[in-house]
């Protein structure tokens, strides 16, 4: 279990409490095994399908040397720069520019839109900007963990959310195999994430706050599920953090013979923002699981959250799962936080 003092704490105990409600039931009969919210590739238009095959690849070069740990950091921070410059960021960053808008000519699909948004999303927020400076060679060695754990991550979400794209090793992701909280622990604790904003990129800590050790997933493509919320999350709290980072805290609930893993977000939100969340939810901030509304992007991201939660505990409309706390939201003050449930593997 770790806390990082060096980092300043967002959530305080009294909010923190409020997230957790009596009990959360679980309503399916069988574990969800993270296969939802996808699309056939063959379903996207034409130049959607190079774009994300392209980066597909593209990510695949990228991962095969930052995760190449058996060489030295410098060698591989040395291979990577040679790469980008016979593969430039910027090529990329272009195509996803325009990632989507064919297919969305072709007619209104919400399935399909929420593959997109997180094909677009997720790992891939600050991935490219970390890439970008890789590039230009302002990245220490250290940072290839950092971004190693953001390409793996991103090539996994990629192929579970799109069938065809790489389905012997989606295939793979469908084995067995128990993943623990350890591998969240690993890339978000005291993670440095570059955000881009208003006032150019500026860097934003992250705090993980690690109260629970044990299995959390039971394999990789649930995992996948599990990690398309929490970037969600991360990514929103990200952009719109000002002064003191981003604050997550894992923990398991009831406390004595817990049963489900708390994933909980906070970051500190400016006047402005903090009043149209009011403006428009007055004191039930969690209904913007619901999906509509973002400040600064489509607000998918929160809908997305909501279909994956209620998928992992069998509940069929966001309403459900906002209602019965299996995640949410809340502000107090300057304080915007959000949080969701997920079913703890059996010992």
């Amino acid at each position: 279990m770790e806390e990082h003092e060096d980092l300043p704490a967002v959530w305080d105990e009294a909010l923190l409490a409020r997230t957790r409600p009596a009990l959360v039931v679980n309503h399916r009969v069988d574990r969800f095994r993270g296969e939802a919210l996808t699309a056939r590739l063959s379903a996207l238009a034409p130049e959607d399908r190079e774009i994300a095959r392209g980066l597909y690849e593209w990510l695949g070069a990228v991962e095969g040397i930052a995760g190449a740990t058996g060489d030295p950091p410098e060698e591989r921070a040395r291979r990577l720069r040679a790469h980008l410059d016979a593969n430039p960021v910027g090529r990329r960053v272009r195509a996803m520019q325009s990632f989507g808008r064919a297919t969305a000519a072709l007619g209104s699909d919400p399935v399909i839109a929420k593959v997109l948004h997180d094909v677009r999303g997720g790992p891939l927020t600050g991935l490219m900007m970390m890439l970008q400076m890789a590039e230009a060679g302002h990245n220490p060695p250290e940072d290839l963990l950092r971004v190693h754990f953001r390409v793996r991550d991103h090539r996994k979400i990629m192929r579970g959310a799109l069938l065809e794209l790489d389905d012997p090793r989606r295939e793979r992701d469908r084995a067995l195999k128990r993943h623990d909280v350890q591998l969240l622990v690993e890339k978000w604790s005291g993670a440095r994430v570059p955000v881009e904003g208003e006032g150019g990129v500026r860097e934003v800590s992250v705090r993980l706050d690690q109260r629970f050790d044990g299995s959390v997933c039971e394999s990789c493509i649930e995992f996948t599920a599990l990690d398309r919320v929490l970037y969600n999350l991360i990514n929103n709290a990200l952009r719109h953090a000002r002064g003191g980072g981003v604050h997550a805290v894992l923990s398991a609930v009831p406390e004595g013979e817990p049963t489900d893993l708390h994933v909980a977000v906070a970051n500190r939100v400016d006047a402005a923002d903090a009043a149209a969340l009011r403006g428009r939810f007055g004191a039930e901030p969690g209904a913007l699981f619901a999906g509509g509304y973002s400040t600064t992007g489509s607000g998918l991201g929160m809908r997305i959250c909501a279909d994956m939660v209620g998928n992992a505990y069998g509940l069929d409309e966001p309403e459900d799962c906002i209602d019965g706390g299996y995640l949410g939201a809340v502000l107090e003050g300057d304080v915007f936080g959000t949080w969701f449930h997920w079913p703890l593997v059996a010992d």
